[in-house]
């Protein structure tokens, strides 16, 4: 009777050993992978996080401050300097038509030559001393137009001055363009207008170069 019993437990511990063994061996079963939908993502193509999701971009516009006297030109450009605009700040080109005498040959045939214009009767010449081309020429007002360049022109020489000449040219307007301007930039602007009365600054359409 314990022989009998002693190969019942060992039958019993031997069925259970190899189902426990039996069950670790089994793995679990996962549901398979659909390789048609895999998508390698480059990292650099992934949007990087925003703080505040859904923000408007702010408004930027193009302004022009024009209407200045000739004399508010060069204090307007200072102040305008303050600001650090670099490229955002451009001054229009316009034409004018120059009315002038070619360069003498030193100082001193070209203050003889006004001395001569003073003889005339014309004593609006003045006398370019800046180094370049034009220095020691003998310069008169500048004109918007043609027509009264022509007008001036004519004048001289009836006053018998025969050698003076029209050069149209570029020249900075009394204008100024501010580009890429905000909300911040505007008001600044603003602040700054109220000190040239007559003067007119306005929101302009953006040119793309």
């Amino acid at each position: 009777m314990f022989f009998i019993l002693l190969l019942v437990n060992v039958a019993v511990f031997g069925y259970f050993t190899y189902r426990d063994q039996g069950l670790a061996n089994i793995k679990p079963q996962r549901p398979p992978v659909n390789a048609g939908r895999i998508r390698l993502v480059n990292p650099a193509d992934v949007p990087a996080p925003t703080d505040k999701p859904g923000a408007a971009a702010p408004k930027l516009a193009c302004m022009e401050w024009s209407g200045f006297k000739p004399e508010e030109i060069a204090q307007a450009q200072q102040a305008l300097d303050k600001l650090a605009l670099g490229d955002k700040l451009t001054r229009p080109k316009v034409d004018e038509y120059w009315l002038y005498i070619s360069p003498q040959k030193n100082k001193k045939e070209a203050e003889k030559k006004l001395e001569e214009l003073v003889g005339l009767g014309i004593e609006d010449g003045r006398l370019v001393e800046d180094a370049g081309k034009w220095r020691w020429a003998i310069s008169f007002a500048a004109h918007p137009s043609e027509e009264a360049a022509i007008v001036r022109l004519n004048q001289l020489k009836e006053k018998g001055l025969k050698s003076a000449k029209i050069l149209k040219r570029d020249a900075p307007g009394n204008a100024f363009s501010i580009l890429q301007a905000d909300e911040k930039l505007s008001a600044e602007l603003n602040q700054l207008k109220a000190a040239y009365a007559g003067t007119e600054l306005k929101e302009i359409e953006c040119k793309t170069p």
